[in-house]
């Protein structure tokens, strides 16, 4: 038999007994498996998958803001809308109904999407009345105003402005600036400054007519706003939300009318032309010469005469008279000549001669 089966397998082809190799070798593979399977003899289990449990959020409804709110706005319900966030993250103090905020006057600025709070929108002063907007160091005052010193009625309650005075003079006018960051109080008596939003969402901010700006100013502020008012005009000039600089220094401009008098040109000195002759000087005159003086000595007494040398002096009759005869052994008693009306100059020579008995 096995003679036979070598016989059969020489007779057959090449690709014959790859043939039967390769279904031989899968027949010993199941095999194999078969074998592996009967010996372990594992049972195979199948877990069922447990569903994930749902977790429940619990939510509630807020207002929110549907656009930007500015500061001192009233509220109208176009401006909100309803959310629901879950309540892990809702603000303790969130508003929850229309209602409860619309015609309030906002506090503080509110961004799209932001959640109505009560300190947001409630101002914490609103119990106290006027007297509360006003700081502990200052007082309020009041001064007229129109449509074109109140800043065409843009400054409203809250603002702060600069305070410049205006004086006119004949032919001419100066401006100073008197004071700055000044807050507002009122305007027309409207001291809420509250902003109102307009059908196309445009926030209308305008004060009608501004007549009467009412300040919070210190005392000596006071007396010096009070006095400009009688100088000149007072203008409002409003500041921007973040100014670059809260003061600026002193500054005061002043502009000359063109029909001021010109004052009257100096009179120009006289143009000497290059070839006009050089002055002559002036010929001096001679100066008289000196009077001389001559003092006459007879005993003790002195006799004081002048001669002048230009012109002949007046004969004195005392100097040409004859000099009177002394005895000898007795004193002389001798009486000077009266001085002569003719004063000898400060500067005339002295002659001195003695005379002999």
């Amino acid at each position: 038999m096995l003679q036979k089966i070598i016989n059969k397998l020489n007779d057959l082809r090449p690709k014959q007994l790859l043939a039967l190799a390769a279904i031989a070798g899968v027949l010993m593979f199941i095999t194999i498996i078969l074998g592996m399977k009967f010996l372990t003899k594992e049972e195979v289990v199948i877990v069922p998958q447990e569903k994930p449990q749902e977790v429940v959020i619990e939510k509630t409804q807020v207002v929110v803001a549907k656009i930007n709110i500015p500061p001192r706005t009233i509220i109208q319900e176009n401006m909100l809308q309803m959310k629901e966030i879950p309540v892990d993250i809702a603000p303790a103090d969130a508003i929850k109904n229309f209602s409860d905020v619309q015609g309030v006057q906002v506090k503080v600025s509110i961004f799209a999407g932001d959640i109505l709070t009560i300190q947001k929108v409630f101002s914490e002063k609103t119990e106290e009345g006027f007297t509360g907007s006003i700081p502990p160091d200052c007082r309020a005052v009041s001064i007229s105003v129109n449509d074109l010193t109140g800043v065409d009625g843009f400054a409203k309650a809250g603002d702060r402005v600069d305070l410049l005075l205006v004086e006119k003079g004949q032919y001419s006018a100066t401006t100073n600036i008197i004071l700055q960051n000044v807050p507002i109080l009122s305007i027309n008596q409207d001291s809420t400054g509250a902003t109102r939003i307009g059908e196309n969402g445009v926030p209308i901010s305008v004060v009608s007519n501004p007549s009467i700006a009412t300040f919070a100013l210190t005392p000596i502020e006071i007396l010096k706003l009070i006095s400009a008012t009688k100088l000149g005009d007072i203008y409002m000039t409003l500041r921007p939300a973040n100014p670059r600089h809260t003061y600026v220094g002193e500054m005061e401009y002043t502009i000359e009318s063109i029909n001021a008098p010109k004052p009257e040109p100096a009179p120009e000195p006289p143009v000497i032309p290059n070839n006009a002759p050089a002055a002559m000087p002036l010929p001096q005159l001679p100066l008289e010469p000196p009077v001389p003086k001559i003092e006459i000595i007879q005993g003790d007494q002195i006799v004081q005469s002048s001669t002048p040398t230009s012109s002949p002096a007046p004969k004195s009759s005392t100097a040409n008279s004859q000099l009177p005869a002394i005895p000898s052994g007795s004193t002389p008693t001798f009486t000077p000549p009266p001085v002569p009306t003719n004063t000898p100059l400060a500067n005339s020579p002295v002659i001195n001669q003695v005379a002999g008995n």
